[in-house]
């Protein structure tokens, strides 16, 4: 007989043996370590299917708070999404996803992050959003290393945690749980790799620190070292980069900047990058709730000399979907146009998940005059290599196209707003979201 319910202490613990065979090969640190929030029984919301005793099906659910300017997000995170082999093809995944909904509503969750992409998750209104940008830094290029940069020490956790907590899109965490995140290591356990946290320290207080990613490569390995998480002055934190990468004897590392994060883009113009959708897909659970948990973001952008609409909200319409109040006119959109809106912003195309966008990156470089190459030894991946994805299934190929400049992008369906409308709308939209596959990744 089979059971979907809450896991208990005991049955996380096995819930962790299936993550293991899924996801680990023999001899990887095991998931329960790496992703401990996911297989806490003092949290209750992970979901399993049990049968004869055993969890054959599992689904990992933590909730989190995300800082948005000066609003914060109350969101869910899905990973380690996984049935075991014998059980596979019989709903188990499609059964936990539907509960998974109905547990983000009933415990006040306005998003959803998954860490996958898979079409289990697109055809249940999961979609791709966001961009983020991967510069490769390699060794000997300006700007040079910092002397002021040091390894972290353990007296530095306030300041750090300031930092981390400063940033205009950022996890909420406390002390404690940051210094849990850096050693559990969520994303460098997939390659077997460990963490190096260094800051740069200016006048006796901490300017900015990098979290790197690394360890052995296996020879003809595409793997590369990478940030996991920086924050601080950017000019600092950079530096702090290159400081690591001397000391640590690096000859490249991938960082990941957000399109917020205009700063770091500017102090790296002219390098080459690849692009991708931030990593994962979203879930808009409750749009009135998001909204009004964005309105001090939004009130802050006002405040700050932004021209808008005297009104700009969402309203039912009689379809049940939500329209745009903006202004006197009421413009319909579905809930990937909101996705899309809120996580790429106005002039946003719409497209039908990752692969989709990379071909529009492809496209937009192949008409770009400057000269492109592919930013990764692969060309196969806009983040980090995945082995596999959380969701149990061979990560999809994404082809990385670098390109100097932003071309101008590919043409495809756009959202339904007139010029006018975009202008409004840009000074508010994308909203600044952090990079899901950093330290907080589930």
């Amino acid at each position: 007989m089979k059971q979907l319910k809450h896991l208990d202490k005991l049955e996380l613990a096995e819930a962790v043996k299936l993550a293991d065979l899924v996801f680990r090969d023999p001899g990887q640190r095991s998931m329960g370590q790496s992703f401990p929030a996911i297989f806490d029984s003092a949290l209750g919301l992970s979901l399993g299917v049990v049968e004869e005793g055993s969890v054959v099906s599992f689904l990992g659910f933590v909730p989190q708070q995300l800082a948005v300017g000066d609003a914060v997000l109350d969101a869910c995170a899905l990973g380690s999404v996984c049935t075991h082999p014998d059980y596979r093809g019989q709903g188990h995944a499609s059964v936990l996803l539907g509960e998974a909904f109905h547990q983000a509503e009933a415990i006040g969750a306005s998003l959803m992050l998954i860490s996958g992409t898979r079409s289990l998750y697109r055809r249940n209104g999961c979609h791709a959003f966001g961009s983020m940008r991967r510069y490769r830094l390699e060794a000997g290029v300006q700007p040079q290393a910092d002397a002021r940069a040091r390894p972290l020490r353990s007296s530095d956790w306030f300041r750090l945690h300031s930092l981390s907590d400063a940033k205009p899109a950022a996890y909420r965490r406390s002390v404690a749980e940051l210094a849990g995140q850096l050693q559990s290591a969520a994303v460098a356990s997939m390659y077997d790799f460990t963490h190096s946290t260094y800051v740069l320290e200016e006048d006796g207080e901490l300017a900015a620190y990098a979290v790197i990613a690394s360890g052995p490569i296996p020879a003809g390995s595409d793997m590369e070292p990478f940030v996991v998480e920086w924050g601080g002055d950017d000019s600092k934190a950079l530096a702090a980069m290159r400081a690591a990468m001397e000391e640590m004897r690096l000859s490249s590392l991938l960082l990941f900047v957000g399109t917020h994060e205009t700063p770091m883009q500017q102090l790296l113009q002219g390098s080459l990058y690849s692009t991708s959708h931030n990593q994962g897909t979203v879930k808009i659970i409750d749009l009135p709730l998001l909204w009004r948990q964005l309105r001090p973001y939004l009130d802050s952008r006002r405040s700050d000399g932004q021209a808008a609409p005297a009104v700009m909200e969402p309203v039912r319409s009689p379809s049940g979907e939500f329209a745009l109040r903006l202004g006197d006119g009421e413009i319909p959109l579905s809930m990937r146009e909101w996705t899309a809106l809120l996580f790429d912003g106005p002039d946003a195309e719409l497209d039908d998940g990752p692969d989709a966008f990379v071909r529009q990156c492809a496209a937009a470089a192949e008409g770009n005059a400057g000269p492109a190459r592919s930013a990764s030894r692969s060309g196969t991946d806009a983040g980090p290599p995945h082995a596999a994805t959380r969701s149990g299934e061979v990560a999809e190929a994404e082809t990385a196209v670098a390109v100097q400049t932003p071309a101008e992008p590919a043409s495809g369906p756009r959202l339904p707003f007139t010029q006018e409308q975009v202008q409004m709308l840009r000074p508010y939209f994308p909203i600044p979201f952090p990079y899901t596959a950093g330290l907080s990744y589930i």
